[in-house]
C-alpha cells in the first residue's frame, strides 16, 4: 500500500510539472504574438542627426513592418558669405561685393514605414516613406550702406544667388532665400529596431531625402532675373550645389512603452 500511495504522489507531482510547463509555454506563445500584433505595442525614440533634433513614436504593423510619425527640429545654422552685385553706375556696368548672411533652419514632420527582413535574427532594416514641412530652406539678407546711396538716386543693384539675381531695395538691404519641395520622398536603411525587445535600445539610420532642384526667391518679387552665362562662386551656391539630395544620418535612443 505504501509503494502504491508512493507511485501514486510521483504521479500527480509529474502531472503538476508538465501543467506548469504548458502554462509557461503557452505564456511566452501569446508573449511573442502580441509582440508582433497589430499597434499593440508602443515605441518612442530621441535622436539627433542631419535632420536636426527628432522625436516619434512607433507601432508594429506585422511581425516584418513597423510603422512611425515623428518631427524633427533643426537649430539656427548660419552661413556668412560675400556674394557678387551688379548693377549700373553712369552708364557703366557696376560690379562689387555684398556681405550676404544664409540662415539655415527648418521643421519637418515624418511618416515612415520600417522593414525587417530578418526580424527573427537581426535588426537590420529597410525604410521608405516622406517628409513634410515648409519650402522656404535657407532665408539669405543682407544690407550695403553704398547701395543705398546709389538706389536713393533711382539706380537699381543685384545680389547673384545660384543663377538668379535678388533683387536690392531702396534702403540698400537684400532680402530672398532658397526653396525646396514641400513634400519630399526619403529612402533609407540601418540597425536598431523601433520597438526595442527589451525595454531600451538604440539605432543608427542613414538615408536620403529627396527635395527637389531648389529655387532662389526674394521677398515680394515674382520671376527673379536669370543670370545669364556666369558661374557664381559663393558659400551659399555651393551649399545649394548638393541640397537637391539631401543627406540623412541619425542616432537615435528607443524606449519601448507597451
Amino acid at each position: 500500500k505504501l509503494i502504491v500511495e508512493m507511485k501514486n504522489f510521483g504521479f500527480s507531482k509529474s502531472l503538476m510539472v508538465g501543467f506548469m510547463l504548458l502554462i509557461g509555454a503557452s505564456s511566452v506563445s501569446a508573449q511573442d504574438s502580441n509582440i508582433f500584433g497589430v499597434a499593440n505595442r508602443v515605441g518612442v525614440g530621441v535622436g539627433v542627426g542631419t535632420e536636426g533634433i527628432g522625436v516619434d513614436v512607433a507601432v508594429p504593423v506585422t511581425k516584418y513592418l513597423q510603422a512611425r510619425v515623428g518631427f524633427n527640429v533643426m537649430p539656427n545654422i548660419n552661413i556668412n558669405t560675400t556674394a557678387d552685385v551688379s548693377g549700373t553706375v553712369n552708364g557703366r556696368d557696376y560690379n562689387g561685393q555684398m556681405d550676404v548672411k544664409g540662415k539655415f533652419s527648418r521643421t519637418t514632420f515624418d511618416f515612415k514605414i520600417d522593414c525587417y527582413p530578418f526580424a527573427n535574427a537581426s535588426s537590420f532594416f529597410v525604410t521608405a516613406g516622406f517628409s513634410v514641412g515648409g519650402d522656404k530652406l535657407v532665408k539669405i539678407t543682407g544690407h550695403s550702406d553704398e547701395l543705398k546711396q546709389y538706389n536713393a538716386q533711382g539706380r537699381e543693384y543685384n545680389v547673384e544667388i545660384g543663377d538668379y539675381q535678388i533683387p536690392v531695395d531702396k534702403n540698400g538691404d537684400v532680402a530672398g532665400g532658397i526653396k525646396v519641395k514641400s513634400f519630399r520622398p526619403y529612402l533609407g536603411l540601418g540597425f536598431g529596431r523601433l520597438i526595442p525587445k527589451k525595454r531600451f535600445g538604440a539605432r543608427f539610420e542613414i538615408g536620403a531625402q529627396f527635395q527637389g532642384k531648389p529655387v532662389v526667391y526674394a521677398d515680394g518679387v515674382g520671376d527673379l532675373t536669370k543670370v545669364m552665362d556666369q558661374d557664381t562662386d559663393d558659400d551659399i551656391s555651393k551649399f545649394m550645389d548638393w541640397l537637391q539630395v539631401y543627406p540623412v544620418m541619425k542616432l537615435s535612443f528607443r524606449g519601448r512603452i507597451l
